[in-house]
């Protein structure tokens, strides 16, 4: 009787398991970032699923699946979910309205649960014979179908791909601009991912194939698939102008303004924010304000820098904090949680920090000292 190889573990595959538990900590990551915490959750739910995609593949290469076969993380299931997740991304990145139709995800909702009913059935995927012929073997082996995981992932690339086609692109607004080339970046890096997958399917059949082969193209997958989470944890530093502006749009960066030029567009850029209050907007990016005022991101950013000292963060949130002051000496009815949302903040925890920074107290305690003040 033929035995299975003892479970162990090697270079690759203990790199490989390194790669999964940073797969997991960047989810985590993504998940208590800051900003856009609610509109990152398709791609955080991508990375978790690839991190338990490439933990199977572990158990796969060292044998521990043979040893322990209820080691399954439903690859398949996650495979057919990562189209509609990207789609729910981007789309919502255009659409801040947009909700992704919930039968998007019905195959992939179907795989895993006709997958973990016959993973118990079944005793981990090793007795099949009491189920030959059924329709729901059938279903099952259909559903777990590389080149079905294949056709999903390369139809959503189009719909994705089509849509960004459609939508408005003025080139006169560097934000739009931005915002396709790295959308479009994103595609690039999941065509990747979906080239790499494929090829293993196609390769796996020729006999020069063989495990480092199957290294190759897993990282190559993790290389794509890691990227593109990297890149959305950095988005808003993309669209503030403080990191990979350079990466999206080409600019005269070494142009350099006079003294007198600079605090002519300083004030104007202050008498802009004083007429129009462009920091109650709580999506306000560099890129926009830029647009609006007329001046390059490259521009505005280095004119904040050396005029204010602060970065656009930081100049933007000080209006806000002053109209968050304003709001609430003048309206003692009102929540912190109205009052923070109305003068520009997402986060409640960010605009504690940053009030108490400006104000040596934190809202409720400024709020409470003025009634005390008002009622004496």
């Amino acid at each position: 009787m033929e035995q299975n190889p003892i479970p162990s573990f090697d270079t690759w595959t203990s790199v490989f398991l390194i790669v999964s538990a940073m797969g997991f900590f960047l989810s985590i990551i993504l998940s208590i970032h800051k900003t856009g915490r609610i509109n990152n959750l398709p791609i955080i739910l991508l990375i978790m699923g690839f991190s338990f995609i490439l933990l199977q593949y572990v158990f796969f290469w060292t044998n521990y699946s043979s040893v322990y076969s209820y080691l399954y993380f439903f690859d398949s299931s996650w495979y057919l979910a990562f189209g509609p997740l990207l789609y729910a991304y981007i789309t919502k990145f255009y659409q801040k309205s947009f909700k992704i139709k919930w039968y998007h995800f019905v195959p992939s909702v179907l795989s895993f649960i006709i997958n973990a009913y016959y993973l118990i059935i079944s005793s981990g995927f090793q007795n099949f014979e009491n189920y030959k012929g059924s329709f729901s073997l059938y279903l099952f082996r259909s559903l777990r179908s590389p080149w079905l995981a294949a056709l999903s992932l390369s139809i959503y690339l189009i719909i994705i791909k089509d849509f960004i086609t459609f939508q408005k692109n003025d080139q006169k607004h560097q934000y739009e601009i931005i915002r396709k080339k790295w959308s479009t970046f994103l595609i690039h890096l999941f065509l990747i991912f979906i080239i790499a997958y494929v090829s293993y399917y196609v390769l796996v059949k020729f006999s020069f194939f063989n495990i480092h082969w199957d290294y190759a193209i897993s990282f190559s997958m993790t290389i794509a698939i890691y990227s593109i989470g990297y890149m959305v944890y950095k988005e808003p530093s993309i669209f503030n102008g403080e990191l990979l502006s350079k990466l999206f749009l080409t600019e005269e960066q070494n142009t350099e303004l006079t003294e007198t030029t600079k605090n002519e567009f300083y004030t104007q850029l202050l008498s802009y924010i004083k007429a129009n209050k462009p920091y109650l907007n709580n999506d306000l990016r560099l890129v926009q304000l830029a647009d609006e005022i007329g001046f390059s991101s490259h521009v505005l950013s280095k004119l904040i820098n050396e005029k204010s000292r602060k970065n656009f963060n930081q100049f933007i949130n000080e209006y806000r904090l002053e109209e968050a002051k304003k709001l609430l000496l003048e309206n003692s009815e009102a929540s912190i949680k109205t009052i923070y949302y109305d003068v520009g903040f997402n986060n409640k925890a960010t605009f504690n920090t940053a009030f108490k920074n400006k104000f040596n107290c934190t809202p409720s305690e400024y709020k409470r000292k003025n009634l005390e003040v008002q009622n004496n």
